[in-house]
Order: C-alpha cells, then sequence, then structure tokens
C-alpha cells in the first residue's frame, strides 16, 4: 500500500505518538534541571573562636589546724590558779594554769641538804687520801686501806650526781606547774576550777592556732602534673556565701593511693581575721591545666547523638560535617580537642539539622530570620 493511500486514521495515530514523546522529553529536562540547581538552606552562623582555657578541679574537704593541741599535766597536783579566758587569744609562752607547788619546793630544799652533805664528805675523803698518798709509800699505810679510801670517794661522787640529777628533775617538775601556751592562739573552754587535783596526763585546756589553717583533698592521679608547690587555691564555705578565701599548695603526697588512684594535698589558707574554724566545710577549686588559644565553638553549633558529636563548617557556601571531640565545657561555647581548626572558621548555629553534608547554604538576613527560627524548632 503507498504513502498517498495510507488511512487518515493511522496518520492521526503517529502525530500523537509523536507529539507525546515530546512533551515526556519536555518533563525530564525540567525535572534534571530542578536538581541541578537546589535551593540553599537558610542559615544564621558563628566563628571558631581562640580563648585562654583553664581545666578547674573541684574538690571538697575539711578546714584544720595545723597546730592544734590539747594541753596536759605533766604533774600530780593541785590547780592553785586559773589566769586564762575562754575563747581568748593567747601568745606563745602565756602563763595559763598554775599548780600547787609546795610539795616539789619542800623536795627540793631535802634535795639541796643532801647536796650540801654529800659535797662536804666528798670533800673530807679526798684530803684524806691525800694525806694518805706518801704514807702507803713509805708503807706506814696499806695498799688495801689506800684502795678502800679510792672507792668511798667514787661512791661519794656517784651519790653526788644522782642527787643533782634528782634536782634538775624536781626544777623540771617545778616548771611544769606554770602552765603556758605552746604557741599563738585561741584557747578552748574551761573544764577545771581551783582546787581540782590533776593527774599526771590528765587534760588541762586546748589551744588552737587559727591562723594559718589548713584544708586537706584528693586530686586524682591523672591532674598530677596540674598540681605544683604554692599554687593558688579558693576556697568557699557555706558560713560565707559568695565569699572566696585564698590558700596556697603547701604539701603533695609523694604516694597515690592505689584504690582510688588519687593522692592528698594540703594547702594553706590565710585567716586574718579568723573568719574560718576548724571543722568546717569547704569546696576547694584550683586550676590545674591552662591552654593558651585553645579552638571553640559556639555550643549553639554542637550537635551530639549517642554515636558521634559534629559540627557544620561552611566553606565555599556548602555544609561541611565535621566530627570533633569535645574538651572542656562551659555554657555557651565547648573546646574543641580534635580535629584541628582554624580561628574564624564559620560554624552553622541556626538551620544545622536542615542541612546535610555537601548541601548548599546561605547566611539568613534579616526577614530570613524569623523563617530560620521556626524550622529550627519545628525540627
Amino acid at each position: 500500500m503507498s504513502a498517498k493511500r495510507m488511512p487518515l486514521s493511522l496518520v492521526v495515530l503517529a502525530l500523537s505518538l509523536t507529539l507525546l514523546w515530546a512533551t515526556a522529553g519536555c518533563e525530564r529536562e525540567g525535572k534534571k534541571a530542578q536538581v541541578v540547581t537546589p535551593r540553599a538552606t537558610v542559615v544564621t552562623l558563628g566563628e571558631i573562636t581562640a580563648r585562654r582555657v583553664e581545666n578547674v578541679l573541684n574538690q571538697v574537704g575539711t578546714i584544720s589546724s595545723p597546730k592544734m593541741v590539747t594541753i596536759r599535766s605533766e604533774i600530780a597536783a593541785p590547780v592553785e590558779e586559773i589566769l586564762f579566758q575562754e575563747g581568748a587569744e593567747v601568745k606563745r609562752g602565756k602563763l595559763l594554769v598554775k599548780l600547787d607547788a609546795a610539795k616539789v619546793r619542800a623536795d627540793m630544799r631535802n634535795l639541796q641538804q643532801r647536796i650540801n652533805q654529800l659535797k662536804i664528805r666528798l670533800a673530807h675523803q679526798k684530803r684524806n687520801l691525800e694525806r694518805n698518798k706518801p704514807l702507803v709509800k713509805d708503807k706506814l699505810v696499806s695498799q688495801m686501806k689506800y684502795d678502800d679510801l679510792e672507792t668511798e670517794i667514787a661512791l661519794a661522787k656517784a651519790a653526788l650526781a644522782q642527787a643533782q640529777a634528782d634536782m634538775a628533775r624536781q626544777k623540771e617538775m617545778l616548771a611544769d606547774t606554770e602552765i603556758r601556751a605552746p604557741f599563738d592562739g585561741v584557747v578552748g573552754s574551761k573544764n577545771l576550777s581551783v582546787g581540782d587535783y590533776l593527774k599526771a596526763g590528765e587534760p588541762v585546756v586546748k589551744v588552737v592556732s587559727l591562723n594559718p589553717l589548713e584544708m586537706e583533698f584528693s586530686v586524682p592521679e591523672r591532674f598530677k602534673a596540674g598540681v605544683f608547690q604554692g599554687q593558688e587555691v579558693r576556697i568557699f564555705t557555706v558560713a560565707y556565701p559568695g565569699r572566696k578565701f585564698t590558700g596556697k599548695v603547701s604539701f603533695i603526697s609523694p604516694v597515690v593511693d592505689s584504690h582510688n588512684r588519687s593522692f592528698k594535698v594540703k594547702a594553706m589558707v590565710d585567716n586574718d581575721p579568723h573568719l574560718l574554724n576548724p571543722g568546717m566545710f569547704g569546696r576547694l577549686k584550683v586550676t590545674v591545666d591552662v591552654r593558651e588559644n585553645a579552638m571553640c565553638a559556639p555550643w549553639a553549633s554542637i550537635i551530639q547523638t549517642e554515636k558521634e558529636t559534629y559540627i557544620y563548617l561552611v566553606e565555599d557556601g556548602k555544609a561541611k560535617k565535621v566530627p570533633v571531640s569535645l574538651g572542656h565545657i562551659e555554657n555557651h561555647w565547648a573546646e574543641i580537642v580534635h580535629p584541628p581548626l582554624k580561628a574564624g572558621s564559620k560554624v552553622i548555629l541556626e538551620g544545622k539539622f536542615m542541612v546535610k553534608d555537601g548541601g548548599q547554604v546561605r547566611q539568613a538576613e534579616a526577614k530570613d530570620q524569623g523563617e530560620t527560627a521556626g524550622g529550627q524548632a519545628g525540627k
């Protein structure tokens, strides 16, 4: 059959198929163009900044006094006089209590008499020995008698030495009847009265030094390199809310406790106004590490999931997902330990949940702020 004689219906069908093919091709081209030029996500941006980062160790402890002693009686004697007021400040050497020394003085008088007698006897025996020395050479006195004279002198010397030692002990006991403050401090409560009989070793009064005071605390071994002698510490107590007391590290234990992997540290605390007291509970802060120019990101840019922590940097108008390791964290920013970042790098704040790695982004203008915030809240 020739083309000239082709039925009209076939011609119409061919034209319709051609038209459908052309229309489908145009639709495919339009979709392809839409994928190539996606719409950029509107975001707000922040910056990576360089900061001085301090690692501050927060610990607790009890305030104590490095000089706190309960004075005890060295001898047995009655209380003769009490010369201190409860809670009063005293200086070193201040007389606090006098004990009755009558018996001690009587014993000293008896000892002095014995010493005098022994000295007289020894002097006589020495003269007698000198007189007999030439007689021994002439054999007018036996050697045995002469040796006995020397023995008597030796015994007299020993008795005199013992008496003199007893006298020294009595003098010490006499000094012990006067109980004095061993250092500058504050005396405690008065728990005795005049006439009370004190036995040797019985407590008399407590004396406490209030300046400086001391605070002991534990430091985990991982911070060992950050603690050193003379390091400043800050101490806070519930008794004085908001007030800071300053101290310095005075002792670092040379041994790490193998059970809790920490070591003991002591800090001396200046307490010149005597506001603090031994036994108080305190919170202590000490800076154990300082990093100058640490790279930090705004906290609003941090995304944390169960599997990873990351941020979105903006480079050439595109979002770049960067997994990060965080260090020190404050209220509004976080230290980026890894990877190394540059100060001034742009990070996405609002809109970070709407972008994808490699996706186009543009910074929000004033008219876009509400839209971006709304999208962020919706996420």
